[in-house]
């Protein structure tokens, strides 16, 4: 069987063709929050690939914003978060890094292709097993071998107490399951804890900035600010025009006073420059008479010179000549002196110092009004200044003042106010934030490695199937759960990891595995590496089969359910299980009378019990999506097929037998009724299933019946319906109204 890894590769890469690549991270939805803290998102009905990682993180996605690792474990089809410390209030979806088929494939087609010295892959891919005959001694015997289970037998138990044992001894061991639910737990950082404060702050902050900004939407502050002006100015105009008016009224007077201050010096000066002339004219009579006396002096000499000699001399001409030309200096004199004393009237002392303070107060007079009159124009122009301003902004309007009230009634003012202060209070906002998203990106993935390096460096590593895990060193023992139902190749990488010991666990009467497209199935490596089982490759097909092979060791007894149950799974093939005597398991047949039944109003039965765990088994995918309509709003309760339901075991079983034909599903049949561990619940109209042909699912459900093991209770007895609400006359008229204008737009 050298060539058996070349096959299986081949048949690897053929469905690989057909698988389409993804992106990195997925969106899985808005999470909502539980009354008991956590926050929880439903994937119940989606295929979910095995989860690596899960960030917190707003709807662009992890790379674009602020993302925060959250615990999370996936239980019953739902996934359960935890958040250590704040949260950012913009992270509201949940993202997931998954082990992508696309790379898981690529991944095994590549392992396959390069695996080298691996005997116990070489036996298994040759059918040959080494004998066994105690399941938990076979995990501690060197060799291949397999053990098969029924439902409720206890393998995983067993699985899980070996490998403590094992370890407990020194050995290395690996364990392989199907499902994929173990918890994901990013642990506790205190720096990423601060990181996340402070992100939340700052996204509180911008939450609010935003929730402001989309109240302030369409307002203009400037233009508020503006209509505030224009009303300020329509009440100002009035006591403005009444002050232009008292400013102009103040300045006529105060020009008229200047006016007439004016006219007072006017005055004030021509009798000044009248007394002035007229004390110049005395000053020039006081000159004159002076010289007067001069010339009269002169004369008199003269006189007396010429009187006195009465004889010729020399020089009497000449005295002669000088007394001529001094008595007419005489005359002009006495005539010059005469007319200034003619003009010139007689001014007391107290008459010039009353012209002198005349002038003087004129002069005061005039200054005073004319500071008046400066004051007034001064005030008259700011006024007129104020009213010329005011008429260029303009003065409010009716449609301004309700414009202004309405910006008050909604408070659009103050908003716009503790926006600015938020702006204000915040600077460099958004590079602080970008610092911070980083840091903590940085931190998730770190703590993403350390995850995943401590998971898988322990003594007892678990991975899923779908991981296809290879590690840098062999096992020294691999343990395969769930082997009854896995595909040939993805075992055969896990059994080539094991140095000493692979035991494969498995229930043969499980679903088997499936490939898409469904072209791919006829092709030879794909039917004999994807489509078969370890069991099936080994030629152990049957519970008779498992018995009777040396290699293959056998659980019949099991612990979950009661005889009632186990007498249905032994219907549907497991002829050899056996129970422990201590379980009672109640089963209950809810009769629909042949009505379509209420899913909500039996999901309400169902999960009355508080605590208790709960599933829906449909018979095929398109019930069972009408169930999960019927369940989103309750998070604790499984829905799905036999092959897709999630979990292993539940408190309460509901098996859905309407509307499909169980004869065709016996295995999904067997495997959804030993899924139960207290109460199993049978939905079905009873004169069908009193008519269904023995062998069959059904025909076994009324074998029961008639021996009394299941008892029967109509569904409308213990189901009460949610009652209807009338619609309201409002709602009947829009409804009528729509349906009225439909038939319209049809017609047209």
């Amino acid at each position: 069987m050298a060539d058996w890894r070349q096959e299986a590769a081949r048949a690897v890469e053929a469905e690989l063709e057909h698988v389409r690549q993804s992106g990195e991270w997925t969106e899985l939805g808005r999470y909502r929050r539980t009354g008991d803290g956590e926050y929880a998102v439903d994937v119940r009905g989606r295929r979910v690939d095995p989860i690596d990682d899960v960030r917190l993180a707003g709807p662009e996605g992890p790379r674009h914003g602020p993302a925060v690792p959250a615990r999370a474990q996936l239980r019953g089809g739902v996934l359960w978060l935890a958040v250590p410390g704040p949260l950012p209030p913009d992270c509201d979806r949940v993202w997931v890094r998954q082990v992508r088929a696309h790379e898981s494939l690529q991944r095994l087609a590549h392992e396959l292709r390069g695996l080298g010295h691996a005997p116990l892959a070489d036996q298994l891919a040759a059918g040959e097993l080494d004998r066994a005959r105690d399941a938990y001694r076979a995990c501690f015997r060197p060799g291949l071998r397999l053990v098969w289970g029924g439902p409720g037998t206890g393998k995983t138990t067993l699985i899980d107490s070996a490998a403590a044992d094992l370890a407990r001894a020194g050995k290395r061991v690996l364990v392989v399951t199907a499902a994929d639910e173990a918890p994901i737990d990013p642990g506790h950082d205190a720096e990423r804890l601060v990181i996340q404060e402070h992100l939340a702050e700052l996204t509180a902050v911008e939450q609010q900035l935003a929730e402001l900004d989309a109240a302030l939407t369409g307002y203009d502050h400037a233009a508020f600010l503006a209509v505030c002006r224009r009303i300020e100015n329509r009440e100002r105009s009035a006591s403005l025009e009444a002050e232009f008016a008292e400013a102009r009224r103040r300045h006529e007077e105060a020009s008229e006073e200047l006016a007439a201050a004016q006219a007072e010096l006017r005055a004030a000066r021509e009798a000044w420059h009248d007394s002035t002339h007229q004390r110049a004219r005395l000053t020039e009579a006081r000159e004159l008479s002076v010289q007067l006396a001069t010339v009269s002096d002169a004369v008199s000499v003269l006189s007396d010179r010429l009187e006195n000699r009465r004889r010729f001399y020399r020089g009497r001409r000449a005295d002669r000549r000088a007394l001529r030309d001094a008595d007419a200096d005489w005359a002009r004199l006495e005539e010059l002196i005469a007319d200034c004393r003619a003009q010139a009237h007689p001014l007391t002392d107290d008459d010039a110092i009353a012209i002198e303070e005349g002038l003087t107060a004129a002069h005061d007079r005039l200054d005073a009004a004319a500071r008046e009159e400066t004051e007034a124009y001064t005030r008259l122009e700011l006024v007129r200044g104020r009213i010329a301003q005011l008429r260029s902004v303009g003065v409010a309007s009716d449609q301004d003042h309700r414009f202004h009230a309405e910006c008050l009634r909604l408070d659009l003012p103050g908003v716009h106010a503790k926006r600015e202060e938020l702006r204000g209070r915040s600077p460099g906002r958004a590079a602080r934030r970008g610092q911070l998203e980083e840091r903590l990106w940085w931190l998730g993935e770190r703590a993403h490695g350390r995850r995943y390096e401590t998971g898988f460096s322990g003594r007892v590593v678990r991975a899923s199937a779908a991981r296809r895990f290879v590690a840098e060193q062999p096992f020294d023992v691999v343990l395969v759960d769930d082997a009854g139902s896995a595909r040939l190749s993805d075992v055969l990488l896990a059994v080539a990891q094991a140095r000493e010991t692979a035991v494969l666990f498995g229930d043969l009467r499980r679903p088997g595995p499936r490939v898409r497209p469904q072209a791919i199935r006829n092709l030879p490596e794909v039917r004999r590496w994807t489509l078969t089982t370890p069991f099936a490759h080994c030629g152990i097909r049957t519970p008779e089969d498992a018995e009777a092979h040396p290699g293959c060791a056998v659980l019949t007894r099991q612990h979950r359910y009661g005889a009632s149950v186990r007498a249905l799974a032994n219907s549907a093939g497991y002829d050899v299980l056996e129970g422990s005597g201590r379980i009672d398991t109640e089963v209950v047949l809810l009769d629909t009378r042949g009505s379509s039944p209420d899913y909500g109003a039996i999901v309400r039965f169902l999960t009355a019990a508080e605590r208790e765990s709960t599933a829906v088994v449909a018979p095929n995918r398109l019930q069972a999506d009408a169930w999960l309509a019927a369940v989103r709003d309750r998070l604790s309760v499984a829905v799905g097929t036999a092959r897709t339901l999630p979990g292993t075991d539940f408190d309460t079983v509901l098996v859905d037998l309407t509307g499909d034909d169980w004869a065709e599903r016996v295995r999904s049949f067997g495997v959804a009724v030993t899924r139960v561990r207290r109460r199993l619940y049978l939905l079905g109209d009873l004169d069908a299933i009193k008519s269904a042909p023995i062998g069959t699912p059904l025909g076994s459900v009324n074998a029961l019946r008639l021996q009394g093991s299941v008892a029967v209770r109509r569904l409308d007895e213990v189901v009460i319906p949610a009652p209807r609400r009338p619609q309201p006359a409002i709602d009947r008229h829009i409804t009528v109204t729509k349906e009225s204008a439909s038939h319209d737009t049809m017609s047209g």
